[in-house]
């Protein structure tokens, strides 16, 4: 059976940790004000809760895509540790395909300790790419790509991984299909000529306002749009947390607010809003109708600790709950 998406970079085990017993404070710098957390040298902290949850982007999208009923496979290599044991299981049991997925003696599986505070947003991540950064042009096969409707890829930044999904994206578009790019902060600022070329051969493009002000070196919503369409991208959304989001297909923008409710924790919601992206652009859904999809995939995600949780088992479920709460937007013709 041809793979409809096929998703490739991150797949980590993530280890989050809820902590109160840590400092935060602010510094003034160049007039912007930068936020901090802290450790107090040399001391032992208590940590309130444990939780480990399979995660990273490319693997989130592939899981994501799986449930709302597309043929999805991550193309990663992980490690042989408890670590991978989880992550493939859970993607298994979502119904991703792992026949391209590798496991190596090299290097351990990424991990990633993510630090929950009370301060709301604030979601402080020491990452290790571990084997995620092992993968090589040679692991992404042609044949696989055979009748290919869309290829997501998240951040990798090594020469070998970039080279990669460079392969990844030109078979997709060889075979006619799409590419959806997430690219994360650590590609933009530690590999920079990698994120131009991949990004300017994709399709779509989804990230949040940071990334986007990092790539595009502007600081507002409009300049920062009208540079990536001016590389050719045919989608482009700037997710910008509490405040919504704006998408364009350089034609006309669409500015929506969120869903109103719980926020437990927002870990893989920019993942979920590129896949409700995804497959509404495999369905030829209006841009107004992609971004409620998109918005809604983030919000559920964000509703249960954890990711990949709370989502929807079926595009009509997530179609329900489109039909069934509002939203705010604002559609204006681009200038």
């Amino acid at each position: 059976m041809n793979q409809e998406v096929i998703a490739i970079g991150s797949c980590t085990l993530d280890c989050m940790l809820q902590v109160k017993d840590i400092l935060r404070f602010e510094l003034l710098d160049k007039d912007v004000i930068k936020k901090y957390t802290a450790i107090e040298y040399s001391h032992k902290l208590n940590v309130d809760g444990v939780l480990f949850v399979p995660g990273g982007s490319a693997a989130n999208i592939a899981s994501n895509c799986a449930m709302l009923g597309l043929n999805s496979a991550y193309i990663g290599i992980l490690g042989k540790d408890f670590s991978a044991s989880i992550c493939l299981d859970d993607m298994k049991k979502r119904g991703v395909n792992l026949s391209n997925v590798i496991q190596t003696d090299d290097d351990c599986t990424a991990f990633s300790v993510i630090l929950k505070t009370e301060w709301g947003k604030d979601r402080s991540i020491l990452a290790y790419k571990g084997a995620n950064n092992l993968l090589k042009p040679e692991n992404v096969k042609e044949d696989f790509f055979q009748g290919i409707k869309a290829f997501a890829w998240t951040s990798l930044t090594t020469e070998s991984g970039c080279k990669a999904i460079e392969k990844a994206l030109t078979l997709t578009l060889e075979n006619n299909g799409k590419v959806f790019a997430a690219p994360s902060m650590s590609i933009i600022k530690n590999s920079p000529k990698w994120a131009k070329i991949l990004i300017s051969n994709s399709d779509v493009v989804s990230l949040n306002k940071e990334e986007a002000q990092e790539f595009t070196e502007e600081t507002d919503t409009v300049p920062m749009i009208h540079k990536f369409l001016d590389m050719g991208i045919k989608l482009i959304s700037i997710t910008d947390g509490p405040n919504g989001s704006i998408i364009s297909d350089g034609q006309t923008i669409v500015n929506s607010s969120i869903y109103e409710g719980p926020v437990e924790d927002t870990t893989g919601a920019g993942d979920a809003f590129l896949s409700g992206l995804l497959i509404s652009q495999l369905n030829g859904f209006t841009l107004e109708k992609s971004s409620k999809m998109a918005t809604a995939m983030s919000y559920l995600e964000s509703k249960e600790i954890g990711v990949r949780e709370g989502l929807p088992n079926s595009l009509s479920e997530l179609e329900v709950f489109v039909n069934n709460n509002s939203i705010k937007q604002i559609v204006s013709k681009i200038v």
